[in-house]
């Protein structure tokens, strides 16, 4: 009898399709869960950079109406706000200096702090006492992050904040939060 030894043609075309279909599947599976990692941090990302941004003006609304040893001290309405054109103002004493401090020739080291939405990012500015003008910081790149919607409104006891944006590169990531924020002092 004659022995064989090896596989057969037929064999080894079967093994080798079989190899081809486990690979193509094992690297289509590994290109999707590199997407869904890359989506998640990316939407992670932006939730982070939003949150941050937002961080400075939530501490100033927590603070509006603050007067160091003397509240009686209040001379301007503690918080402004213009819901049509997106704009807040808000006023407290952030060097404990026993008054707000305004001056229109430091108007850096002032004690009013203004926040606006316009070109789809949220400017800050320190010493306007309006919504206009210039010189004002993004919170945000705006060659990255695109802020779609901004709203702000007072409630009888605290602000409600809402944002929207996403990412300018992917707009299918998105990332929209609403805070409920509670004035530490009564205004």
């Amino acid at each position: 009898m004659l022995k064989t030894s090896g596989f057969s043609l037929f064999e080894m075309l079967i093994s080798v399709i079989l190899s081809s279909l486990i690979v193509m599947g094992m690297t289509s599976f590994y290109i999707q869960l590199q997407t869904s990692i890359m989506q998640y941090y990316q939407k992670t990302r932006l939730q982070q950079t939003i949150d941050l941004g937002l961080a400075g003006m939530k501490k100033d609304i927590k603070r509006a109406g603050f007067i160091a040893n003397d509240p009686k001290k209040i001379t301007a309405k503690v918080i402004e706000i213009n819901e049509k054109i997106k704009c807040i103002i808000i006023r407290y004493d952030s060097e404990i200096r026993n008054s707000w401090v305004w001056n229109i020739e430091t108007p850096m080291k002032s004690d009013v702090f203004t926040y606006r939405y316009k070109e789809n990012n949220i400017a800050y500015r320190t010493g306007s006492l309006n919504c206009f003008g210039n010189k004002w910081e993004n919170l945000f790149d705006s060659n990255e992050i695109k802020v779609t919607y901004f709203a702000i409104k007072q409630l009888p006891d605290a602000i409600r904040l809402s944002i929207t944006a996403e990412l300018r590169k992917n707009k299918q990531i998105q990332y929209h939060t609403t805070e409920i924020i509670k004035n530490e002092n009564r205004f």
